[in-house]
């Protein structure tokens, strides 16, 4: 049996804990300084932390503007955490002030540095999933009223409180990465995506004032399904996740297809592409006049057996 699974960029469910694991935390202090990677179609925000054999790599990334992010957390010191399964669920809290949520994690792998734990649609704080992930019960309209990619929801303020994050399995201690304020990083990261959505053409003064992002309408989960997933791969076992922008003209049609980031074999990126390309539709973007305007569509899309 396999599965395709579409998640929306603008937002995931969390859920709220009582607290981490009982146990005492490892913790790993930083090694090294931030390091900011400006790319095409991402910002990567990453610093190792720990010595020797517990060396941790950790990074998060954003495909623009907006609250939620890709996190990577990889190395030795994860095993001890990990579940054996390709996903499942952990504890995660960015500390000492934000609640402790449950978070969807895949497991992989960061070039030399094993295992990986790979999040998606993560924010700092709580978040609200747009619309729902099935084809009878997503609702436009509820989509539009929560998703807002231009608008910063978490503050800087806030930002700058986390210290720390924790990651834990339930019956194993945490993982604590000491971050230190996240106020001067994230700064950072937001002038790299404002400076991103600029170089695709993204007019950031009228987006920001939106009356109407982007809307599907219809339900992304209709736009792929089973028998889309490349036969020669799902013979071979091979999963995937891909990280996509759809360019979206001002009456709703997609024009291009960008590929933000993927774990490949390029098959899933061109079929992504393409059933998207084909099968996508849009209610188009809305200034602060309610005109239409250009704009563009984030989609999460993971092959999964």
């Amino acid at each position: 049996m396999f599965r395709l699974t579409l998640c929306f960029a603008a937002g995931f469910a969390v859920c709220a804990q009582a607290s981490l694991a009982a146990e005492p935390a490892v913790v790993l202090d930083p090694s090294s300084s931030w390091n900011l990677n400006y790319a095409d179609e991402n910002c990567r925000l990453m610093r190792m932390f720990g010595e020797g054999e517990d060396k941790t790599a950790f990074y998060i990334e954003r495909y623009g503007p907006g609250d939620g992010f890709a996190l990577v957390v990889a190395g030795k010191p994860i095993g001890k955490i990990a579940a054996r399964e390709t996903r499942y669920d952990y504890d995660l809290q960015f500390g000492p002030y934000e609640e402790v949520r449950e978070q969807g994690a895949s497991r992989g792998d960061l070039e030399e540095y094993k295992p990986a734990l790979i999040m998606t649609g993560v924010t700092f704080g709580e978040d609200e999933k747009p619309g729902r992930d099935s084809k009878s019960r997503f609702d436009p309209e509820e989509y539009a009223a929560r998703t807002r990619p231009f608008e910063q929801k978490i503050s800087v303020e806030r930002e700058a409180r986390i210290e720390w994050l924790e990651i834990a399995r339930k019956g194993r201690g945490p993982v604590r990465l000491a971050l230190g304020s996240m106020g001067p990083p994230m700064a950072a990261m937001r002038k790299c995506t404002d400076d991103m959505a600029q170089d695709w053409g993204i007019d950031l003064d009228a987006h920001r004032q939106l009356t109407r992002p982007v809307v599907p309408t219809d339900s992304p989960a209709s736009w792929l399904g089973s028998n889309d997933y490349p036969r020669a791969l799902w013979v071979r076992g091979i999963q995937g996740l891909v990280q996509l922008r759809l360019s979206v003209g001002a009456d709703g049609v997609p024009t291009q297809c960008h590929i933000q980031r993927s774990t490949r074999p390029q098959e899933f990126d061109e079929i992504s592409c393409k059933r998207l390309l084909q099968r996508a539709r849009f209610e188009p973007a809305l200034d602060a006049q309610g005109k239409p305007i250009a704009s563009f569509y984030r989609q999460s899309i993971r092959f999964q057996m």
